[in-house]
This record gives C-alpha cells, sequence and structure tokens, in this order.
C-alpha cells in the first residue's frame, strides 16, 4: 500500500510539530505494512512557503530516522500545492513538485468554493503535460452538491485521491457518504491518509480493508497499489475503468 498524501514530515504546516511527532507516526506506517509514504507538505503562498529545498531539507532527516530504524517502507517527497493564482504553475514549476519526477502532482484549492481561476491552472497544468491529482474531492462543497461534477474534472484529465478518514467517517457524515459515492462511481484514483498528526491514529489500512469489504479486493488494489506504483513509474493511468471487467465490484454496497 502507498499513501500518497499526508503531512507527517515536521515544521512545515499545519500536520506534524515536531520529530518525536513524527516518529512517533512513522512507527504507525510501520505497523500498518506500507508499501510506501510520499510525504506531501502544504505550500500555498502567504501561508505555507515551502520551497522544494526546504521540503528536501526536513525530508532527508526524517529519511534518516527511517533507515535508521530500519522500516522497510520506501519514502518520497514532494507538495499538496494550492492551486490558485497566475503564479501557481510557475511555483510547481520551478520547485518541481511532481512526484518522483514524475509528471503527476498533487492539487488542492478551496473546499468552500472554488477559485475562479481554478479550472484555468488546471486547463494550464494538463496542458503542459503534467497531470493533476486533486486532493480529497469528497470534501469539496461543489462535489457534495454534484458528485458529477468530479466526473468533468475527469474528463479534463484531472485524477481523484480519496482520504482514508474521509471513509471512515471521520470528516462526518456527509463527507464519508460522498467518500463511498465516488469509489463506487469509480470516480477515484488514489487513497491518502491526510495524516495530521493529529488524531493519534493512522488509518491507511482499516479504509483500505472497508473498500475491500464494501466493494471489491480489485478496487481495493487499484486504489492502494497499482495506481501509486504507477504514478511513482511515471507511467499512465486510466481515468475510467469501471466498464472494465478486471475492476467490477461486488454487489455488497
Amino acid at each position: 500500500m502507498i499513501d500518497i498524501h499526508n503531512h507527517i514530515l515536521p515544521f512545515l504546516d499545519d500536520g506534524s510539530i515536531d520529530m518525536n511527532t513524527t516518529e512517533k507516526y512513522l512507527h504507525k506506517i510501520a505497523k500498518a505494512k506500507m508499501d510506501a509514504i510520499i510525504f506531501t507538505p502544504h505550500f500555498k503562498r502567504g501561508f505555507f512557503y515551502n520551497t522544494k529545498e526546504k521540503i528536501l531539507e526536513v525530508y532527508q532527516q526524517v529519511d534518516s530516522i527511517v533507515k535508521r530504524s530500519r522500516f522497510i517502507f520506501r519514502t518520497y517527497c514532494a507538495a499538496e500545492v494550492y492551486l490558485k493564482g497566475e503564479l501557481a504553475i510557475t511555483d510547481i514549476q520551478e520547485n518541481s513538485f511532481m512526484i518522483n519526477g514524475s509528471r503527476y502532482v498533487l492539487v488542492e484549492n478551496s473546499m468552500y468554493g472554488l477559485s475562479k481561476d481554478f479550472f484555468e491552472n488546471l486547463y494550464s497544468l494538463t496542458k503542459l503535460g503534467y497531470k493533476p491529482i486533486l486532493a480529497h474531492p469528497e470534501r469539496y462543497l461543489e462535489i457534495q452538491k454534484n458528485i458529477e461534477l468530479a466526473s468533468e474534472l475527469m474528463h479534463r484529465d484531472v485524477y481523484m485521491q480519496i482520504n482514508t478518514g474521509s471513509l471512515l467517517g471521520e470528516y462526518g457524515s456527509k463527507v464519508k457518504e460522498i467518500a463511498l459515492s465516488l469509489v463506487k462511481s469509480g470516480y477515484a484514483h488514489f487513497l491518502g491518509s491526510d495524516c495530521h498528526c493529529d488524531l493519534n491514529k493512522y488509518s491507511y489500512l482499516e479504509a483500505f480493508e472497508l473498500i475491500n469489504k464494501k466493494f471489491s479486493h480489485n478496487i481495493a488494489h487499484l486504489l492502494a497499489k497499482e495506481n501509486p506504483e504507477q504514478m511513482l513509474n511515471n507511467e499512465d493511468i486510466p481515468l475510467f475503468y469501471q466498464k472494465t471487467n478486471k475492476y467490477s465490484y461486488l454487489n455488497n454496497f
């Protein structure tokens, strides 16, 4: 299993507050038997101005703990980029925020109302050859009101990353309902814990098992293992996959 979204690197954003907290969660990750972790601190002008150099400095300290502790999961670092403003694309390019040097980049926007330039920035990203992944679509008010907006974004070559905590009800019943509906509809491509080190739990394995039980092992494997591995290898990932027999759902939803 591969976690593509979290805030476990310390000091950089509203996630881990210190190295001790980070190390505590590294042990939780190891206990969950994760295959890889992609650290994604926020990048947001005016709030979390985390350049690639700044992130790498902290990442190297954390990676040394992973190696010293002989944890077997792989580590990578990128960022969760707030996609707003005329400099958003430049920030991604200048900081090489793509995941593992691939074309994939994790992005977000305001959950209470998408900015006016959001779709324009997405278009600019895809036109330049990038593959944007929208973090936690189930938490956006527009998608909660109209789940087909996720499909519209997918038709614009945007991938969807569902939070594990959303599936488990950690953000409330409405967000859980939307998260489950996105998975059921095939409007989900990745799982991410979005762990901020504030709930004293790491819920990835629990969410994986929920998808495995409620939908199918194929879907759980696709979102948690197959797609993330292909992303790390910079391979093309099908945006629309539900029609294929390989990823059919069990009839127990």
